[in-house]
Order: structure tokens, then C-alpha cells, then sequence
């Protein structure tokens, strides 16, 4: 038996690599609604996990050409096997990857599956890392026509937090909630999947499935859509101008509608909430650390973002606040237009101090169950000279969600170390 290779001898671009696909089905009937593709290895060498592809891929600085070349493989597989239009086709993506335009030797092989019904999965574990470059990967995804799934759901809370964000059509949830032991864990998990359901109409799909009993779990648990070995393993797509059966197709017509936020800081995405209120400096001091420690109790799939006004900027006791909301929450982040803190433990922005955001301070919190936005701005000087801000607070999901993004997109990618 030939020893597995290691990450210094795998070269993942000279590889030969091949698609499998495994079924999709409806839960209500088994009817195969799509598949997704798996990447393997192939030729006389040993096999090679992807992860392990991946992961080398990485530490030679290929990622991007690789997933493409992946990405490639299996859309070539489907579209010689006449793949019909109405069978989604899940390929998985590194948001990295999607954040870069396709090499231009793919545009072919893209331009021959335009009319496939693709559904990106994003796979990044470090959810949190880069979320700008998420939001990027989501939209240059759609822009090519694709629809976009969370894959692993429930295997850490970033993949939760990031849910309302990313805004999927498809939620894929984690295979050890289907085959592991129901716990108050998974029962929160289930809850916040199935809130975003019922407000987005995005679908529920359970990974892991080999079993009745898996099946019976993921149909308790609100998913619609099924994968795993009971239905079918990963192998060569069938020849499709030779199936008789007729196609089912996966019903996306009543999922997401995504918004792109118009504005370029939280208080310009305000002013459809109607009249402004007029506040000074403690009262809202007292409203945001009202809001901050209702942050505490719902639970790590929280994001807590915060812009510093350049007046006021950031005190002792708020960093505090914020340092502990860091190891409590997915995210928290801060943009402020004074020096950064020298270690917090939480993600810090510098604002230029002639931004627009600079005059603005803000609490934005988007967690699973609810979301809530306090968003000022500075309107002068009282006379005991502190600043008088007009402001507006929402529970408006949608204003909330665009206050996020438009906040979260200026987020830096996290160094890694």
C-alpha cells in the first residue's frame, strides 16, 4: 500500500481531479431535485481527500486557481452528461476564489452552463475572518447567475451569525445535527434556521442522511431537502439523455430576494424610519449600554458592531464592554477615527477623522432571533459642551441587516498566523 503524501508533496494544480455528484432529494418523496459535486482525485496515484487538496493549496498559495480548477471540473461533467436546466447543481466555492475573477481558459466551460441551476456553497470554515470577502463572494456569486448556500450550519456559530448576512437560498445544516444526539444546543440552532426560513423562504437541506432515523430527525427539524448515503453515493453522473423519468425541479422561486444597501454609513440608511429624535451624550450612553448587555444573552451566534464618534471616542468602561462581548459573540467590531487599542479582543476599523462616518455613533446587533440598531450622528454642541446627536432606533430587520453590511464591508481580512 502506497503511504499518503503529504501537504509538501501534493502539487494540487498538476493533480488529475474529477467531479463525483451525490443526489439531492425532497424529503417528501426521494425525488432527486440535484446533486452535488464532490471533487476526487483520480489517475493511478493514491486518493487524496479534498480538505487535504485544499489545505495544500493553500500553503502553496494556489487556493484560488485551484477552486476554480475545481469548480471547472465539475461544471464540465455536468454539462457533457446534458444535465437538464431543472436540476440544481451544487458546486462548493472558497470565498476567496469567488472573490476573484474566473481564469480566463474557464469562460468556456462557464459560458457552456450558464443555463445549468447552480448553487454555490460557501465552505470557508473561518467564517469570521474575512467577512467582507464573504459579502464580495456572496454578490460576485449572484452576478454570475448563481444561487448561494451556507454550508455546515451548526458546526460552529459563525456559520449561524452569518445566516441574515449572507442572506443563502439554501441552508445546509451540519450531518452531526441529524446523527447526533437532540441537545439544547441543536434545538437552538434549529429555532434561528427555521426563523430565517419562514422570514427569507430560503430552503433547509440536512447533510449526513444514512439512515431512517437520520431522515425522520431532519424532517423534525424543518429541512425540506435531504443528501447522504441513503439516497444515493457520490459516483458518475447518470446520461441523462437516456433517463426516462421525468425531472423534478427545486423550487426556488419564492427564496431570497437579496438588498444591496444604498448608502455608504448606517445613519444614511435611516431616513424611511421617519422623524429623527434628538438626544445628548448621556442619553445615548444609557440606550447603548442598554443594547450592549442585551447582546450578552443571545448567545455566541451574535454580531456587535460599533462606530466611535471622533468627539467622544472610545472610553475605558465601553472597552470593557466590548472586550467581553468579543469572547461572547461571533463578532464584535468597533470603527473608531482615534488611535486602535493596543491588544482588544475585539475587531477594530479605523475611520479616517474627514469620514462621514467619524461623526456617527452607532450599535448595530444581528443576532438569529432578533436585531436591533441604535444609529446617530453628531449635530452640533450643547451648551455644556458636549455633542448633540439626531438619531433613530430601529428593530426594522431589514434596516439592521443593511446597517451591518454597509458596516461589515470595511472589515480587513484577518492576518493569518
Amino acid at each position: 500500500m502506497r503511504p499518503q503524501s503529504t501537504n509538501a508533496q501534493i502539487s494540487p494544480m498538476s493533480i488529475d481531479i474529477t467531479s463525483a455528484y451525490q443526489p439531492i432529494v425532497s424529503l417528501d418523496d426521494r425525488a432527486v431535485v440535484g446533486y452535488e459535486a464532490l471533487v476526487r482525485t483520480s489517475g493511478d496515484g493514491p486518493s487524496i481527500a479534498p480538505q487535504e487538496l485544499l489545505r495544500a493549496a493553500r500553503e502553496q498559495g494556489v487556493t484560488t486557481d485551484f477552486d476554480w480548477r475545481c469548480r471547472a471540473s465539475a461544471l464540465h461533467g455536468a454539462v457533457e452528461s446534458g444535465y437538464p436546466d431543472q436540476l440544481a447543481l451544487f458546486v462548493n466555492a472558497e470565498p476567496i476564489a469567488l472573490d476573484a475573477p474566473p481564469p480566463r481558459d474557464y469562460l468556456p466551460i462557464l459560458a457552456n452552463a450558464s443555463r445549468l441551476s447552480i448553487i454555490v456553497e460557501i465552505t470557508e470554515r473561518d467564517l469570521m475572518g474575512d467577512p467582507a470577502g464573504l459579502l464580495r463572494a456572496a454578490e460576485h456569486a449572484r452576478n454570475l447567475g448563481w444561487r448561494v448556500a451556507i454550508d455546515d450550519v451548526g458546526a460552529d456559530s459563525s456559520s449561524l451569525a452569518l445566516i441574515p448576512l449572507l442572506r443563502p437560498d439554501v441552508i445546509k445544516l451540519d450531518m452531526a445535527l441529524v446523527q447526533g444526539r437532540s441537545s439544547n444546543e441543536t434545538a437552538a440552532i434549529v429555532a434561528a434556521v427555521a426563523a430565517e426560513a419562514e422570514r427569507t423562504g430560503a430552503l433547509v437541506l440536512a447533510e449526513g442522511i444514512e439512515t431512517e432515523n437520520h431522515e425522520y430527525s431532519a424532517r423534525a427539524m424543518g429541512a425540506l431537502l435531504g443528501q447522504g448515503y441513503l439516497y444515493g453515493a457520490p459516483e458518475a453522473l447518470p446520461d441523462f439523455g437516456e433517463v426516462l423519468e421525468p425531472v423534478r425541479s427545486l423550487d426556488l422561486d419564492g427564496t431570497v430576494t437579496v438588498r444591496a444597501p444604498v448608502a455608504v454609513t448606517p445613519y444614511g440608511l435611516t431616513h424611511s424610519l421617519g422623524a429623527r429624535r434628538q438626544a445628548d451624550s448621556a442619553l445615548l450612553d444609557a440606550i447603548e449600554n442598554s443594547l450592549l448587555h442585551s447582546a450578552y444573552g443571545t448567545g455566541s451566534s451574535t454580531v456587535v458592531l460599533a462606530t466611535v464618534s471622533a468627539s467622544t471616542g472610545l472610553t475605558p468602561a465601553r472597552q470593557a464592554i466590548f472586550e467581553d462581548l468579543a469572547a461572547r459573540t461571533a463578532l464584535t467590531a468597533v470603527f473608531d477615527s482615534h488611535a486602535a487599542p493596543s491588544a482588544p479582543g475585539f475587531r477594530t476599523v479605523v475611520v479616517g477623522a474627514d469620514e462621514p462616518l467619524a461623526l456617527e455613533r452607532s450599535i448595530v446587533i444581528v443576532a438569529p432571533m432578533s436585531s436591533v440598531a441604535l444609529i446617530a450622528v453628531e449635530r452640533g454642541m450643547a451648551e455644556d459642551g458636549t455633542p448633540k446627536y439626531d438619531y433613530r432606533l430601529t428593530y426594522d430587520r431589514h434596516v439592521v441587516l443593511d446597517a451591518a453590511t454597509v458596516l461589515l464591508r470595511r472589515i480587513p481580512a484577518r492576518t493569518a498566523v
